[in-house]
C-alpha cells in the first residue's frame, strides 16, 4: 500500500480523537449525509464510505439503518484498525477494505451499493482522479443509488478562497495553542496551513488538498452519468454534493 501522511498510526489516532474539534461542521455534515440516503429502515442495502477512516460516519449509518451492511474504504491501515474496533458490535454487517480511492475498491463489493458517501476525503484527488472516481461510483451504484460527498471546496475567486483557508487555519492555531490536539495532529495542521495559506498558489498534485469548485465537481458528476446533481448545503469552504443514479 503506498505510504502517505494518513498511514501514520499517531496521526490516525490523533484525527480520530480531534476531528470534531478540527472541523467546524463535523457533526452537521454527518447529519446531512445521513438524511438523503435513499433506503428504507428495513433495507438490507450496502453502504460504502470512501475515505471512511476510523469508521465514525459508518457507525452512525449502521445505527440509522439497522438492516444495512457497510464497507469502509480507506488507504490507512492504522485508521482501519480503529474502524474495525469501533464497528465490531455490528458483526458481519460491517467490514473494512484497505485501498486507495484511485484503485478498484469497488471490485471488493459483493453487491451494488445503494449509497456511496464520503466526508473530507475526495479533495485529496487531483482533477483527473476525481473524474475517474465519480465515473466508477456511478457504475458501481445500483439503480436509484446516490453519491453523497461532503467535502472541502474552492470558492470561485482566489481572494474568497484564501480568506476561507485563513479562517480555518486560525481555528487550527487556537486548538494547537490550547493543547486540544495531539502533537502529531498539531504538526499536521501546521503543514496544512503552510500548503493552503502560505503557499496557497503553489501547484497541487495528487495527495495534496486539490480543492475544486462546486460547479466543476457537479460537472464531473453529470459527465459520469448521474441524472440529477445538486448541492443541497454549502457553508464557507465546505459543501455537500449529491448525484442520483436513475
Amino acid at each position: 500500500m503506498p505510504d502517505n501522511r494518513w498511514t501514520q498510526s499517531d496521526l490516525a489516532a490523533g484525527y480520530d480523537a480531534g476531528a470534531a474539534l478540527i472541523h467546524p461542521y463535523y457533526h452537521e455534515l454527518q447529519d446531512l449525509l445521513l438524511r438523503p440516503v435513499p433506503i428504507a429502515a428495513d433495507d438490507e442495502a450496502v453502504l460504502v464510505d470512501l475515505g471512511g477512516g476510523t469508521g465514525r460516519l459508518m457507525e452512525r449509518l449502521l445505527d440509522a439503518f439497522p438492516k444495512a451492511r457497510g464497507v469502509v474504504v480507506d488507504i490507512s491501515a492504522p485508521a482501519l484498525e480503529l474502524a474495525t474496533a469501533r464497528l465490531t458490535r455490528f458483526g458481519p454487517r460491517a467490514r473494512c477494505a484497505c485501498s486507495r480511492l484511485q484503485d478498484p475498491w469497488e471490485s471488493q463489493l459483493d453487491s451494488a451499493p445503494a449509497a456511496i458517501v464520503s466526508m473530507s476525503a475526495i479533495h485529496h484527488l487531483d482533477p483527473a482522479e476525481k473524474q475517474d472516481l465519480y465515473s466508477r461510483c456511478f457504475r458501481a451504484l445500483r439503480p436509484g443509488g446516490a453519491l453523497l460527498n461532503a467535502d472541502e471546496v474552492r470558492a470561485g475567486d482566489g481572494a474568497t478562497y484564501l480568506a476561507h483557508c485563513k479562517n480555518w487555519a486560525a481555528r487550527m492555531c487556537r486548538l494547537i495553542d490550547s493543547g486540544q490536539v495531539t502533537p502529531g495532529m498539531a504538526e499536521a495542521l501546521c503543514k496544512w496551513e503552510a500548503r493552503n495559506v502560505t503557499h496557497w498558489q503553489a501547484p497541487r498534485r495528487s495527495g495534496d488538498d486539490c480543492h475544486e469548485t462546486i460547479d466543476v465537481q457537479l460537472g464531473y458528476y453529470s459527465a459520469a452519468g448521474f441524472a440529477r446533481v445538486d448541492c443541497p448545503w454549502k457553508k464557507e469552504m465546505w459543501a455537500v454534493m449529491r448525484g442520483m443514479k436513475a
